[in-house]
């Protein structure tokens, strides 16, 4: 049987690198909302619109501790 959703914890997390040049170094996340999915969604949406112009390297909206969406999306081309 699924979980019931309102005991699970959704959380908006923004993100930016320590260090551009090397992703690797890692990133300062910021929790930016923990509630219930349609408020953790409706602040997702939100977030991601303005993500770029407020610089963040990225956005997850998590369930539980697990990434359910992220932004930008990952497009699977390497280089």
């Amino acid at each position: 049987m699924p979980e019931d959703t309102a005991s699970q914890e959704w959380e908006v997390v923004v993100a930016t690198l320590y260090d551009r040049g090397d992703p690797a170094n890692g990133a300062e996340e910021t929790s930016v909302v923990r509630g219930p999915e349609a408020e953790a969604r409706r602040v997702y949406a939100d977030t991601t619109a303005q993500a770029g112009e407020r610089g963040y390297d990225y956005v997850r909206l998590r369930c539980s501790g697990a990434d359910v969406e992220s932004w930008p999306q990952e497009t699977g081309w390497t280089v």
